[in-house]
């Protein structure tokens, strides 16, 4: 049989057009296929980085907690934990309901102690480590990353954690607010509104302080009314239950729930789902946001949250009529007339204790005023309202600085993720490394001359010595020199990197020697900190020492038997040391005392007790500042933290000890 075939011209199977497809070797496909599933995919970098943090957190927020003694202000605090402990009810005129409620908790669980008083805001100190994680969505990987960090390894933040205070509560509950607003408005889930409700109750618990947050958040929502009132109607839509409709009848189409989009870059098809929100028209938005089940329990979880902590879990009923004297004490801080606890402004603390953040974040603030992003914008107003309600404010406490320097961790965070993407995208060890060596390598040799001029004693004849503290200042216009000719020969943004490059690496050297002197350093350069307040002095252990001894001796072995009267003595510090005593007996003056083994009084104070006693005289607390010193001796301090040459003074007692042991 025969067949014909016709010979024309056949259509092209693939269009000249399109991409062309390249075959999977068989080699590399069957490696593929050996390699399998990725074995632990929740295992990445930004995991492991996260769980190291923690266990840093963990560690220096926890770790010798009872280094140093209860100061004077943070004895007050635990002091009316310590009388509910005991079944009593607080006599303090001023404290902390939340720090009462968790500081009774705590000597519950673990006993009464300098480290179980300072647990709770080692604890909140950890969660405003933590807390920057919320915002990954919004800020980004890189960012929340980088304020973490620098919240942890922050001098002030670590100090603040470390000791008790209530500021550190409020700096966690303003940060939970915000995280749980902007991440509610994203998605409308409930978790959100729990940790926004769980934030006010620690805000209308923790302290006085208070006001200032609420003043700086009112202010920014009004200003920008508009969008978050977009912000506000959009969490309400995505939170708004759908309304239920009529099963539609079954048909043999497929339903519309991928809908092909054709890509006009590379003209391939891909699938996009379609969206889940119905139309305007269909919501139906409630007259009343309590309609919503959501607000309904983050309501009932705020009062319950308000209720526990400010009464600790109803033990202490009082503590709701301490939130109302928060106003008072807020405004009475405005005042002339000083305060015990009044400490250094924020601007002088931060930039002292926190270079890096200053620098880095005062970029992130020019960065963020010119962003139209309303988080970001959000985090500078937190930070330029409370700086300037704290300068204004005389009688501020030390702890306060916490307020502005969290808002201003994520402007620096912001500042140095531009820095990393830029050395990841354009840098290279040849152009930013080299420039960072040399930076390193004159800082070292500026370091090494600077602090020997510090130490050294110059005489008239000695030009030398005199003008050596020019050595550093030098050091830094060669450094600009080699920046500028890097600029020259490749590319302005090659000298910029590199130099901000060096000054991170020399801001966290600074910063973590700046921490560790702080937090872990002597008990006697502790006056020297700023930050510090009034701490407690090495007298105030020699003291209670010498009385636990001469109980021992007296008493056949027991340490806190020793019959004391405290009289006329009102330092908080020093009652706390002497909470274990047994017989301790407390008058108003030394006229009333009576006979005992041991009497303390203010010093120059005589007794008036026809017996013999032996006294010695003990430094109770440390107060130094400042204030008034010569630039070599401003220079000295600021890298030492400690002067020999200027002792710090303090409040001094008299313990009386009856030589015959009656």
């Amino acid at each position: 049989m025969l067949t014909t075939r016709i010979r024309g011209k056949r259509a092209p199977v693939f269009k000249e057009d399109s991409p062309i497809v390249e075959p999977i070797p068989p080699v590399e496909e069957a490696r593929e296929i050996e390699a399998g599933p990725v074995p632990l995919p929740w295992l990445t970098l930004e995991v492991v980085l996260y769980t190291l943090l923690i266990g840093l957190t963990l560690a220096l927020r926890l770790g010798y907690l009872d280094w140093y003694p209860l100061s004077a202000a943070e004895a007050a605090q635990s002091w009316p934990a310590l009388q509910l402990y005991r079944g009593e009810l607080p006599t303090a005129e001023s404290y902390s309901p939340l720090l009462l409620s968790l500081n009774a908790l705590a000597f519950w669980l673990f006993g009464v102690s300098d480290a179980t008083a300072r647990l709770a805001p080692a604890l909140l100190g950890m969660l405003l480590t933590l807390l920057p994680l919320t915002l990954r969505r919004q800020l980004g990987v890189r960012v929340s990353l980088l304020a973490a960090v620098l919240l942890a390894l922050s001098p002030t933040a670590l100090f603040l954690s470390r000791t008790l205070n209530s500021e550190v509560a409020l700096a966690a509950g303003a940060l939970l607010v915000v995280a749980g607003f902007f991440n509610w408005a994203e998605d409308g889930q409930q978790r959100w509104l729990l940790l926004l409700a769980a934030g006010l109750a620690l805000l209308f618990t923790a302290g006085p302080m208070l006001v200032s947050i609420l003043i700086v958040f009112g202010l920014v929502i009004l200003v920008k009314f508009s969008t978050f009132k977009t912000l506000w109607q959009q969490g309400l839509t995505r939170s708004t239950p759908m309304p239920s409709t009529a099963p539609e009848p079954q048909t043999d189409s497929p339903p519309p729930t991928v809908t092909p989009e054709i890509d006009s870059d590379d003209g391939q098809t891909s699938s996009q789902l379609a969206p889940s929100t119905p139309p305007s028209s269909t919501l139906h938005l409630p007259s009343s946001i309590f309609y919503l089940p959501s607000f309904r329990r983050a309501g009932l979880f705020f009062l319950a949250c308000l209720a526990l902590l400010a009464t600790a879990g109803l033990f202490n009923i009082g503590g709701l009529g301490m939130i109302s004297s928060f106003l008072p004490d807020w405004l009475s801080r405005f005042g002339l007339q000083g305060r015990p606890d009044a400490g250094f402004n924020a601007v002088f603390l931060l930039t002292i204790y926190e270079p890096l953040l200053v620098l880095a974040g005062l970029a992130g603030l020019a960065y963020s005023l010119l962003d139209k992003d309303v988080l970001k914008q959000t985090l500078a107003a937190w930070f330029i309202g409370l700086v300037i309600l704290d300068v204004a404010m005389i009688g501020r406490s030390s702890g306060s600085v916490i307020l502005p320097l969290v808002p201003l961790a994520f402007l620096a965070a912001l500042a140095l993720a531009e820095l990393w993407q830029g050395l990841e995208q354009e840098g290279s060890w040849g152009n930013e490394g080299l420039l960072l060596a040399a930076g390193l390598v004159i800082a070292v040799f500026s370091y090494i001359g600077l602090t020997g001029w510090l130490v050294r004693t110059c005489t008239p004849e000695d030009t030398i010595c005199q003008y050596a503290w020019l050595q550093p200042i030098a050091a830094l216009g060669l450094f600009l020199i080699i920046a500028i000719f890097f600029g020259f020969m490749t590319q302005p943004g090659v000298a910029g990197r590199g130099a901000a490059l060096v000054g991170v690496a020399l801001g966290l050297f600074v910063v973590i020697s700046i921490g560790w002197r702080l937090n872990f350093g002597p008990l006697m350069d502790l006056a020297y900190q700023p930050l510090a307040g009034i701490p407690a002095s090495t007298g105030l252990l020699d003291l209670t020492e010498t009385l636990t001894r001469q109980s021992a001796e007296r008493t056949g072995g027991q340490i806190t038997a020793i019959d004391t009267t405290l009289a006329g003595v009102s330092e908080p510090a020093l009652l706390w040391r002497l909470r274990d005593l047994e017989n301790l007996t407390l008058v108003n003056s030394a006229a009333e005392a009576q006979p005992t083994m041991a009497i303390i009084t203010p010093a120059g104070v005589e007794l008036g007790i026809g017996q013999p006693y032996l006294g010695q005289e003990f430094t109770v607390n440390a107060v130094w500042s400042p204030v008034g010193l010569t630039p070599q001796q401003l220079l000295n301090w600021l890298i030492y933290r400690h002067i020999p040459t200027l002792r710090p003074d303090g409040s001094r007692v008299i313990l009386w000890l009856s030589p015959e042991g009656n």
